[in-house]
């Protein structure tokens, strides 16, 4: 039964596959270039962040999503440039999206920085319809699995940063990439700014003693044809070592966070969600773990102090 349910929300109309569709985390904020580009300017070191998501656990066909983002400043100028590797797994339909990105940044005489950022996606789709079961009917487009199509995308960010504030804006994929059939499988791009996804991001670090900091963020994701979702997140850590926080979505969803730094170079982060609507009758939560790492660097003599988690 749960396959069942499986498929019939994440299949996609028979004669057409979707890869618009974006990948789910509930840790964007511990390591922003994950959803912004230009969030990398507000680096002054070589970072990293490898993270895997198991979502809906017990479902069948269920997403799964595993990342890897690089960031280093290049020389002593404005420049960040990086690498990012995401691979969603959903159903029948596989996608990883190979990204080159690159963020300029502007610094002003007041310490803040306004970045700007672009990334060029080379996405690679493909679709496993020959593991569905149609119930003994032979459907001709559930013989055959799709070749490995490519499709390239672009996504762009702007990010601005002061102190203990941070307010970031970015769309994910400019391009719609399609999975269509008619004598055969092909790839089919298209612009459709209708279809364009926005991610409004923010946040502030407060100082409640010589120990504790709390970590308060927000996102809004914005998509054409769907309800606007926020995310509310707070995060109370101690002694820059230990952290642990919630995390609220407008769609039902509830999310605790830890943290752990291992060493300076070193961070763990958890997160487990639990869905507070009839999702829960058939999944026991989603289980994301992230491992950051920062490399300390003397390329810039400007020392700045980020809010994120």
């Amino acid at each position: 039964m749960k396959k069942l349910i499986v498929i019939a929300l994440i299949l996609l109309p028979i004669s057409q596959a979707k890869a618009q569709n974006q990948f789910h985390m509930t840790q964007y904020m511990v390591h922003q270039p994950f959803i912004n580009p230009a969030a990398a300017g507000a680096k002054t070191n070589l970072n990293g962040a490898l993270f895997y998501r198991a979502q809906y656990v017990g479902f069948d066909g269920a997403p799964r999503v595993a990342g890897l983002n690089v960031n280093s400043p290049i020389g002593k100028g404005n420049s960040n440039i990086g690498l990012s590797v995401i691979n969603d797994q959903v159903g029948v339909n596989d996608v990883t999206d190979i990204s080159v990105n690159y963020a300029y940044t502007l610094r002003f005489t007041n310490e803040s920085r306004l970045s700007f950022g672009v990334s060029g996606i080379l996405s690679l789709m493909q679709s496993d319809y020959a593991s569905v079961q149609t119930n003994g009917i032979n459907d001709p487009l559930f013989t055959d699995n799709t070749p490995t199509l490519l499709a390239p995308n672009v996504k762009l960010g702007i990010y601005y940063q002061k102190d203990r504030f941070y307010v970031g804006l970015a769309t994910p994929k400019l391009l719609q990439n399609d999975i269509i059939y008619a004598s055969e499988y092909v790839a089919e791009n298209r612009a459709d700014l209708s279809q364009t996804h926005l991610f409004l991001q923010g946040g502030y670090r407060f100082t409640i003693n010589e120990t504790t900091d709390l970590h308060a963020s927000t996102l809004m994701k914005y998509a054409a044809g769907a309800p606007v979702q926020f995310d509310f997140n707070a995060l109370v850590e101690f002694k820059e070592k230990f952290g642990i926080g919630l995390s609220g979505r407008t769609n039902g969803d509830l999310a605790a966070v830890v943290q752990y730094r291992i060493t300076d170079m070193f961070k763990l982060s958890y997160s487990y969600d639990y869905a507070l609507n009839r999702l829960s009758d058939f999944s026991t939560g989603s289980h994301e773990v992230m491992l950051l790492v920062d490399l300390k660097s003397a390329l810039s003599p400007l020392k700045i102090s980020s809010p994120r988690f």
